[in-house]
Formats: structure tokens, sequence, C-alpha cells
């Protein structure tokens, strides 16, 4: 029997961006190996130890190579009306953008070391494409014009949900992008990780602790629980602990509750599939019963 997976999209199951309870879901494992898994609105992309290109085909559920050597893979934007956008660096952080149409990564000019993709809201920002180079320095992508904008500020990371922009500098405070400003504005706290989705923001600190954005007091205020990494999407917010155990944050409850299985990476896309690889690469897919 196939694995019901969901993703968003016209050849695929839709699902509606609601938390699914972790005691209704289960890991199933899926034939391949991979180093790290990036999950969309629409799709599934992937990365093994020699840096090849993997997405997942819904209709015979493998994975299936795409030409090409990545180290970094980003994925997202896809909505019921748009496809994925697909980003990628290489080793020599060259950036890469994923053509529909040859089925090929084009490069890019320019230079990063991270990049980020989300869903977009404007003309010249369909998409929401960005990224900081080994210098901190930030940069947005603009579809009119096909080239990067540096944005003012230094980042070591930075991160996008939903038109939403967030970004961590190399002393761990935190960043919110302002677009009626352009310009990021310091939130107070100090984190090494921060995820956003559909109006939430979680984050991590150096101590593993959790954090969750109050937009009111705009503060981040501490959550029961420690992880190691931490991750969401249209099927809440989801995490990993030091020794790769997987928990789910209950909505209901408002705690993080322990799911069956073991995993050294999780991702979260936003049309509510969850996926991950364990320690020895190989690769899950959350599916309900």
């Amino acid at each position: 029997m196939k694995p019901r997976i969901f993703l968003l999209g016209l050849s695929v199951v839709l699902w509606a961006a609601v938390a699914v309870p972790a005691s209704a879901q289960h890991l199933e494992q899926i034939p391949g190996s991979l180093a790290r898994v990036s999950v969309g609105g629409t799709s599934v992309w992937g990365l093994n130890t020699a840096d090849e290109i993997y997405r997942y085909d819904s209709g015979t559920h493998l994975f299936s190579q795409i030409p090409g050597s990545l180290t970094h893979i980003a994925v997202g934007g896809g909505t019921v009306v748009q496809n994925d956008e697909v980003w990628g660096l290489n080793s020599s952080d060259e950036i890469y953008r994923f053509n529909p149409s040859t089925q090929l990564f084009d490069q890019i000019p320019g230079a990063l070391t991270q990049v980020a993709v989300g869903a977009g809201y404007s003309n010249c920002h369909p998409y929401e494409v960005w990224g900081v180079n080994a210098f901190g320095e930030i940069f947005r992508y603009n579809y009119c014009n096909s080239q990067f904008t540096q944005i003012p500020g230094s980042l070591m990371s930075v991160t996008v949900g939903e038109g939403d922009v967030w970004g961590i500098n190399a002393s761990e405070q935190i960043y919110h992008f302002n677009f009626a400003t352009q310009k990021f504005r310091q939130v107070p706290g100090s984190l090494t990780q921060v995820v956003v989705g559909v109006n939430d923001v979680w984050g991590l600190n150096a101590s593993r602790q959790i954090y969750r954005f109050n937009p009111q007091t705009q503060t981040f205020y501490q959550v029961s629980g420690s992880l190691t990494s931490i991750a969401m999407g249209g099927n809440g917010v989801w995490g990993i602990s030091a020794s790769g155990l997987i928990y789910q944050f209950t909505p209901s409850s408002q705690v993080f509750v322990q799911v069956q299985g073991s995993l050294a990476q999780i991702a979260v896309g936003y049309g509510g599939s969850v996926w991950g690889v364990n320690a020895s690469g190989l690769i899950y897919a959350f599916v309900t019963p």
C-alpha cells in the first residue's frame, strides 16, 4: 500500500493547513537516502551526502535525481495558484535557481552562504527570496530586474515565511524586517535559530531552550522543553531533541508531545507535509492512518 503523503497541489492530495494530532500520525520510510530534505507548499526536495539533488515524485512515490550539485537547497512559496520556487547554493557559494521549463538549475549572479524562499505578495516579489553572504551582507531578490538587491544590516542567517522575514546576526541578536521602512528592526532576546509560520514565530537559543514570539508585547517568551532544531509549516511546529527524539507542539495543551520515531533533521511544508532524515540517511514522511 502506498503511503498517504500529503502535499498542496493539483497533482497531489490537498490537506488543509491544520495541525493533525501527533497521535494520529506515524513515520513511514520512503525509498532512498538523503542528508537533508526541504519541503515547500507543493514539492519535496533533498540532497544526499555527495551533494546530488533529488525531487520527490508523488506519482511514483520515489525520489528522482535532478542534474546538478548543491550543498544547500531552499524550497517555498508554493500555493494552490503557484508552484514552489527552488533555489540552491553550491560549495563555492554560487547561486542557482530551478528552471521548471528546462528542469535544470540556472546559475544566478552573486554569491551567498544561505538562501531562504517563501511566498511573496507583490509584482516584483511574487516570492520572497532572501540570502546572506560570507560577510553578513543581506540580499533580497527582485523578479522585475532579476537581480539581488542589498538590504541594510548584517545577519548570519535569514528566514522567510508567509511574507514575513526574520534574521539572526553573529551575536545571536534577533531582527525582524519592516516592509514599510525597508529596514530590519532589532527584537529583544537572543536566539541561534528562528522559524516563521502563518502569524507565528518560534526560535531556539544556545541552551536549546524554546521561545515563541508574542506579537502583542513584541517579545519572545519561553516555552517548556528542549530542542536542538525546530521547524514549522502547515502542520504546526515540530522539533528534534539532542537524542533525536521527535516532538510536535499541541495547541490545545500548549506543550510539545513526543512522536514515535527518531530523526536527525526535520522539515515541515506549508502544504502540511512533514518529512525527515535519520542519522543513517534514511528518509521518512509522516502519514495519517
